[in-house]
Parts: structure tokens; sequence; C-alpha cells
């Protein structure tokens, strides 16, 4: 069983924003005008050849000439739907097995077109996309994960001839695709639909010597405990890929990234022992016969030797001069590039293969570190912002104080007034305040108990807007605590990872940190590099990944 991705199909919606003549041009690298909007769709910087590996449309056999021109067939798709939130096309994105060339893998999304332009009776539109260089987290992808997708786009319509007001006929895009449209029947189609792009990915694989072992199924129906990957979206895959760092992606690296380094790293520690193991087998073969005797005997009795003699042919080369360091694609100043320039040389091919995966980590450290420093900030921005608003709200509450005592003389003032001059209060109640110095005396006070009154009014309503505030910065506060106590975790993993792999990488590492980084790095070092000879084996880190991914999971739920 192999871990890949699978297809999945997609509908798009007018009442989302979607638009047909759009999502084609921008499939197929092509130019084309929306004749219901008057709006141009270019996408010809999408060279086909680069980017765009193939783009052509297809349809069932029999069709007219202009189901097979993708400016003609979308524009009459577009024309045929009347409600501003109809279904406008449907996007069934297939990945393409790793391994096959350019050619293999158009004819393999070409045949899975012209399957579902039969099945569906209607024309489809194939864009066979080059993947990215880099991965959702805008890391460099390996060449050999660098493959292929395509998007098979298609109406929401089927082709057929259709009755004139003439009493001809023609051909048109005639009625809904009530298969995809029923929830009771799509879903039976997909299936069958996913079960052709399996037999096609096995087919073409096993043609090019390739794993044919691609299976429609989820994990869940095979029953493999393996857990989904969680999606960052398209906002925040670009912010990635284009430098910056968000939470969701910090989230999913220390959900994924970190855990993968740890695993990598703790299992090369095992597979390395096994590697020397084997040399010194073969050295001591090589000066004790009676060494050698007795593997053969083993050999003959149970089971084969771990290394043949014939992959033992060359000891001396395994020493010789140190070697040059591994080339960095790092900026200048960055934790890896300080520890790239402080860090010993490797002597040995095998510890230049140890740097390699030390660099991989230390990258991985870098990251969380640059998390935990956003982190310092936030934290440092809502602790002077919540001092800010405190000192509002106790100013607003001194004001509020001395505005009800204002309030309370007012209104004392008034009732002792009207109470020695209540002929001259009830006449001017009923002339609507009358005239007279009295009557202007009494107004005057009652103007000033009643402005002392919204005073107070208004100042109580800022005091609840200052606790709102103050009542955000504690929730606040307590997400920040999460992601710095996740981050934490994370960079302990990373560390304790570090000491896995080349315990005496830890040392160079702390000597080129900077600032709160050699405090943060100190704090979580594992025991064993602080001292102890004891060397962290792969059951305890894989405890601490297992610790840290249900944090993980709750920090992506923002960006």
């Amino acid at each position: 069983m192999s871990q890949h991705a699978r297809p999945h199909l997609e509908t798009h919606n007018r009442g989302a924003g979607h638009s047909a003549i759009a999502g084609v041009a921008y499939r197929l690298g092509l130019r084309l005008l929306d004749r219901r909007t008057g709006q141009w769709h270019d996408y010809r910087r999408r060279k086909l050849g680069e980017e765009i590996v193939l783009a052509l449309t297809v349809a069932p056999e029999g069709a007219p000439a202009w189901a097979t021109d993708p400016a003609e067939l979308w524009a009459r798709a577009e024309a045929a739907e009347k409600r501003k939130d109809a279904q406008v096309a449907r996007d069934y994105r297939i990945p393409v097995p790793f391994g096959l060339t350019d050619k293999q893998a158009g004819d393999l999304a070409e045949e899975m077109a012209r399957y579902i332009a039969e099945q569906l009776t209607t024309a489809v539109s194939l864009g066979l996309h080059r993947d990215g260089e880099l991965d959702a987290l805008g890391a460099l992808k390996p060449p050999e994960k660098q493959g292929y997708h395509a998007h098979l786009y298609f109406p929401t319509r089927r082709l057929e001839e259709m009755k004139q007001e003439d009493g001809t006929s023609a051909w048109g895009l005639g009625a809904k695709l009530v298969l995809l449209s029923n929830k009771n029947s799509s879903g039976a189609f997909v299936e069958r639909l996913n079960e052709k792009w399996a037999e096609l990915a096995n087919r073409f694989t096993a043609a090019n010597d390739l794993p044919a072992d691609y299976d429609h199924r989820s994990y869940v129906r095979q029953e493999v405990p393996i857990e989904p990957q969680p999606t960052l979206g398209a906002a925040v895959t670009a912010m990635e890929r284009r430098g910056f760092f968000t939470r969701r992606g910090d989230a999913l690296r220390g959900e994924i990234m970190v855990p993968s380094l740890a695993y990598e790293a703790a299992h090369a520690v095992v597979l390395d022992v096994q590697r020397k193991q084997a040399v010194e087998d073969a050295i001591r073969e090589r000066t004790d016969p009676t060494a050698r005797a007795a593997r053969l005997a083993v050999e003959a009795s149970s089971a084969p030797s771990i290394l043949p003699q014939s992959d033992v042919p060359a000891v001396a080369p395994l020493v010789q001069a140190p070697l040059a360091k591994p080339p960095l694609n790092a900026p200048a100043g960055s934790l890896v590039a300080r520890f790239h320039a402080a860090a010993p040389a490797p002597n040995t091919l095998e510890e230049r293969q140890i740097f390699i995966r030390v660099l991989k980590i230390v990258a991985a450290v870098e990251r969380v570190l640059a998390a935990l420093i956003d982190l310092a900030n936030r934290f440092r921005h809502n602790t002077e912002g919540r001092d800010r608003r405190m000192a509002a709200k106790l100013a607003t509450d001194y004001e509020l104080d001395t505005c009800r005592a204002q309030r309370i003389a007012a209104k004392e003032k008034l009732e002792r007034w009207e109470a020695n001059h209540r002929w001259q209060v009830v006449t001017a109640r009923a002339f609507g305040g009358g005239e007279g110095a009295r009557a202007k005396t009494w107004q005057s006070l009652l103007g000033a108990f009643e402005a002392c009154q919204r005073r107070v009014q208004t100042l109580k309503a800022t005091l609840r807007s200052h606790q709102v505030h103050l009542d955000a910065f504690t929730v606040e506060e307590a997400e920040l605590k999460a992601e710095q106590a996740n981050a934490t975790d994370r960079l302990r993993v990373a560390l304790g990872t570090l000491a896995v792999v080349n315990q005496a990488a830890v040392e160079p590492l702390i000597s080129v940190a900077q600032g709160d980084e050699c405090e943060w790095m100190k704090d979580c070092l594992p025991e064993a590099a602080t001292g102890s000879e004891a060397i962290p084996q792969a059951a305890d880190i894989g405890e601490a990944v297992a610790r840290l991914r249900p944090a993980s999971r709750r920090l992506m739920g923002s960006p």
C-alpha cells in the first residue's frame, strides 16, 4: 500500500462567484471572453509545454465540431444557465503517478477524459499541469516528488440534439446531469470514476516498471491507521510559498514537518548502527578466517547474511580526508547559515549524510524559534494593549464616581429649590417652562441635573466597552499561552531529534544562537544533550511526537 493523493470532484457555482469561462481559461492557459459579463480572462502566461503540459477538449463520438472548441463550448455552457446560483461546471482533479513522462501522463489524463465524456455524453476540457516546485509550506520538493495533476473540466449539462422552433433539430447543451446533482446517485458514479483512475494509474505504472499499488479508497476504508494531513487553504499556501510564516503553517509544521524529521532521524540512527555493525563484521572476517567460517555456517543453517561478501570489497576508503561541507541554500545570517559555518566539516561520507540531516533539523528548529519570536512580540503587544485599556478603564471609573457625586449634588439642589417654590414649578410645568427669573432658575437647575445624568450613562457605556476589550485581551492571552506551549514542545522534539542524530551538533548550535534563541534552546534541551551520554531512542521520539499532535491540530482553526 502506497501513500498517494486521490481524485477530487468539485462543483463550480455562479452563486459563489465562479465563472466557467475563467475556470477553463485557467486550466487550459487561454484568453477567453465571458460574453455574459463582458470580461476577458487571460491566463496565457501559463505557457503550454512548461506549467501546462497538455491542453485539449474531447467530446463523445458524433458530437458537433464546436464541442471541441473551448471558447464556443464554454460560452454555450454559460448561456445555458439562467439562474444566478446555477452550477456552471464540474472539475475532476486527478493526481498522476510519479515517474511518468510528459507523454505518458498526457495519455493517462486523455483516456480518463474520454471515459467521462462517453459516460456522461458531454464534452471535457483537459488541462494537464506540472506540479509546482514548492510544497504547501514553501519548501522545495525533491525531484522524485515533482509530478503532474490533471483538471478534467466539464459542463453540468449533456450534449444532445434539441428541436428548434422551426421543427429542425440541432446539437446543444440540453438536460442537466442529474446523475451528479442527486446525492443518492452521485456517490456511486464518483466511485466508478475513482475506480477507473486507479485502474489507469496501475496500468501505466506497471507498464513502466513502477509500483502498481494505487487504490482509490480512503485510508479509513482500507483500515490503514494513517491520519490525513490538514489543509491550509489557497490564501495561506500562497503566503507560505512567498516566505511569510502563518499560524496555520506553523501548526502544520508541528503536525507534519517536525514529527517526520523526528521519525526519519530516529530510524536513521538504527540504520547507521546496522551499517556500522555490518562493516565491522566484514573487517573482522577479513582479518579472522574463523569468523568468516562461523558466518557461513550460520548462513547455511538459518538466514542469509545482512551484508554479503560481494558488498564489502572496499574497506580502506572508509577512512579518508575531511570532505567539503554540503552547499547551503539559506539566507546569510540565518541560524542555519551560522550553524553551517561554525560546525566542523565531515570526515567521511557517512558523516556527510548525517550532517545533511542535521541541517534539515536545524532548519526546523529555526522555524520554531521564529514562531516563538513572533509569539513574544504578540505577548508584548497584548500586555501593552491591556495595560493601556486598564489605565483608560481606571480613569473612566474615577470620572464616573466624580460625575455621580455631581449628579447627587445637582439633584439635591434642584429638589430644595422645588420644595421652596412649589407654585412656580407647577406653573412652569403647566405652561412649558414659563417666564421670569424664577422659571429660568428652575430650568437651569433641571438642565444641570439632566446633563449630569446623561454624562453618567455615557461613562457607564464607555466602562462596558473597556471591559469587553479587557476580556478580549484575556482570551487572546490564553490562546497565546497555548500556542507558546505547543511551540515549546515542538522545539523540545526538534532538539531531541538533533541529539538522536548527532549529539555533538548541539553545542555548535547553542554557540551560534543569539539573544532569546539561546535561552529557549537551553530550556528545551534534553538531558542527553546536557551531559549524559544516553541517547534517546526512536520510541521516545515517537511518544513526544504523539503528544504534539492534539495541540497542533487545535491551532489549525485560524491562519
